[in-house]
């Protein structure tokens, strides 16, 4: 926390690439990483939606990187449609970006400001929340909180 977020390339589960280089100074990003296994990832699946639905207009980005540990992206695909998920969800092949983020646990949140900090981790989401990104979608990314 407190760092610059690590670029990442990735594509999504239709073929699209996105590069969190891309939304630096533009859009306030939620990296959460997930898989179709994982039942607190699941659990998460509906906030998160919610948020994305509030605040993706007013500048959130929600990328859900599918870890590929035990996953085929078919998997991912056809849960990514059941659970109704409105957020780009992104195929990690071969693990690539949880190694570079350190990614131990699952489900791993980053909040990451407009300036490409990152302002919150932790393997959940913070009681906050919904506090937090409205603070950072105001203020631009100034906001740190601590994980929990």
């Amino acid at each position: 926390m407190g760092d610059l977020a690590g670029d990442l390339t990735l594509q999504d589960l239709d073929g699209q690439t996105h590069r969190l280089r891309d939304l630096r100074g533009k859009r306030v990003v939620h990296l959460v990483f997930w898989a179709t296994w994982c039942v607190p990832c699941i659990q998460e699946i509906p906030t998160l939606r919610d948020i994305y639905t509030r605040y993706h207009d007013r500048g959130l980005e929600i990328l859900g990187v599918a870890a590929s540990l035990d996953e085929t992206p078919e998997g991912v695909r056809s849960l990514a449609r059941d659970l109704k998920i409105n957020y780009p969800v992104l195929w990690d092949e071969g693990s690539a970006a949880m190694k570079s983020y350190r990614v131990d646990y699952i489900p791993q949140n980053f909040l990451i400001g407009r300036d490409g900090i990152i302002r919150y981790t932790g393997v959940g989401l913070p009681s906050d929340y919904e506090t937090l990104v409205e603070k950072l979608l105001q203020d631009g990314g100034a906001t740190e909180a601590s994980a929990r």
